[in-house]
């Protein structure tokens, strides 16, 4: 039975319009015309065109003249970056990225989870351009792909890290023959590192590393990646860089709960199990 065939309640009308907005975020910069829509969605386009035109009105998608395809709009990165504020996550480490690309001439990226997704809350380009999975602020990828998702992945419970593998398992295929269990097997070394490590393995000829960003007495909510040149990544840089990336998370960490910190004090703050 098509979709159409029903009258649509305003739960379905949501689910629909969120999910053309997953459908736009995927296609990315190319667009996708109204038809297109329709045909992914398996929607009439009389339904199609009521969605989107809502959501034209509302900035939450762009249409452009020319093409006549459509494409998220700034309105959902202007609410994105709202988000992000709203724990003073993109506020408090803006300096840090800044920091981190002066310092290093790399490019340095500020990455949260996002229920079973890692999404690029800020970005800061080195002195040269370089690709990234995410691409752009907001852009997202299936949590424990790349070595910001996997930092954070690492420090969950096991309960949520065991849900979470499950759930993306489908989709780590298109990522260089990435597995649950090959995931699995890399959270260990990066809880005793205390950093993840991608010298090219995911994308031929780019390399990353990523420490995980763990306020007082929580589960880790973020982490900040350095992404260069696997050419740039000689084994003597390793640990300047976590040098670097350590030495600003602390500072963030501290920033993200400084009331908690100032409760606790020193005796308390000892009895927090240590973070390798």
């Amino acid at each position: 039975m098509d979709k159409d065939e029903t009258a649509p309640t305003g739960t379905q009308l949501l689910d629909r319009a969120v999910a053309i907005l997953r459908l736009l975020g995927e296609v990315g910069q190319a667009g996708a015309t109204m038809a297109a829509i329709g045909e992914a969605m398996d929607l009439k386009q009389p339904t199609v065109h009521r969605i989107v035109s809502s959501l034209e009105r509302h900035g939450f998608v762009d249409r452009e003249r020319e093409t006549k395809r459509y494409r998220l709009g700034l309105a959902l990165f202007a609410m994105g970056a709202a988000a992000a504020d709203g724990t003073g996550l993109r506020q408090i480490s803006r300096p840090a990225l800044l920091r981190l690309a002066a310092m290093t001439g790399d490019s340095v990226f500020l990455m949260a989870r996002a229920g079973f997704n890692t999404v690029c809350v800020d970005r800061q380009q080195g002195t040269y351009i370089i690709d990234s999975l995410t691409g752009h602020i907001g852009g997202q990828i299936p949590m424990g792909v790349g070595p910001a998702s996997q930092a954070i992945l690492a420090f969950l419970p096991n309960s949520e890290v065991d849900v979470i593998l499950a759930t993306n398992a489908p989709l780590y295929k298109s990522f260089g023959g990435l597995s649950p269990n090959r995931i699995r097997d890399s959270l260990a070394r990066i809880r005793t590192d205390g950093y993840a490590l991608d010298e090219g393995d995911l994308v031929a000829g780019i390399s990353a590393i990523a420490v995980p960003i763990l306020p007082p007495a929580r589960d880790a909510i973020a982490a900040i990646a350095i992404n260069l040149t696997s050419a740039r990544l000689s084994a003597e840089r390793i640990p300047e860089l976590f040098r670097l990336l350590k030495k600003e998370v602390g500072e963030i960490e501290t920033q993200l709960n400084p009331l908690e910190e100032q409760r606790l004090g020193t005796a308390a703050a000892a009895m927090v199990p240590p973070r390798r």
